[in-house]
């Protein structure tokens, strides 16, 4: 799943309402700070009119492997083709990261994290969507979400806390069976709604926002003085 290949899925019905029904499951958490400088991480480009539409507080990257798809379609090109271990940003640039798209596929796992850790302000925070192991969307290669890895939550959660994330909230979404039948798609609205209630362990995606916390250490030269100052 090149980006191409996500652009063209993404325009087609089933693609939209998709769109639709996790944005829908992100906005709560962008409410509360809409202006606010963004990196969109993967391939966010269907979700980042929820961001912030054209602002200048924006930019994308995506791996080279996967290739990049232009956001937005008018005016400067905003996406950029990168190293996901290795990112062209200075440190504590960006507010918030948008990842999706990205962690089932990218090889260095843990070092894009860390990546997307380094760029974040101390309080920043990382939204991830990954594709839920238990769910039926993984299960299903015609669709982006059965490509690579699918993830658990307590996998997802462990592997934020490996790379120094704080997990803060979560959620699963896309209970609307992946199938193209355009029954389905007009009554998505029911079937989240049901799932979200009913079965939420079946969701296609896990949504999990962390936190990026700094702790505070004491220098290693200042520890051995007051140690011996201690010790005598």
């Amino acid at each position: 799943m090149d980006a191409v290949r996500l652009q063209s899925w993404y325009a087609t019905p089933q693609g939209r309402t998709t769109a639709e029904v996790i944005g829908q499951a992100l906005t709560p958490w962008l409410e509360g700070a809409p202006v606010v400088r963004t990196l969109g991480f993967g391939f966010p480009q269907p979700y980042m009119d929820l961001m912030g539409g054209w602002s200048g507080q924006l930019l994308g990257a995506a791996p080279a492997e996967m290739g990049v798809a232009r956001w937005p379609s008018e005016g400067l090109n905003r996406f950029a083709l990168v190293r996901p271990d290795a990112l062209p940003f200075d440190s504590c640039l960006f507010d918030r990261v948008l990842m999706i798209h990205l962690l089932e596929r990218v090889e260095a796992l843990k070092a894009t994290l860390r990546e997307s850790w380094r760029v974040l302000k101390p309080g920043g925070r990382l939204m991830v969507v990954v594709p839920n192991r238990g769910g039926w969307w993984a299960r299903r290669d015609s669709t982006p979400f059965g490509w690579g890895r699918s993830f658990s939550p307590w996998q997802l959660r462990e592997m934020l806390q490996d790379s120094f994330f704080i997990p803060r909230q979560s959620r699963y979404a896309l209970f609307t069976p992946p199938f193209t039948g355009r029954w389905l798609w007009e009554s998505s609205a029911a079937w989240e709604k049901a799932g979200d209630r009913w079965f939420p362990l079946v969701g296609g995606v896990i949504l999990c926002d962390a936190e990026k916390v700094v702790c505070a250490t004491i220098p290693a030269a200042s520890g051995v003085m007051a140690w011996s100052r201690a010790w005598g």
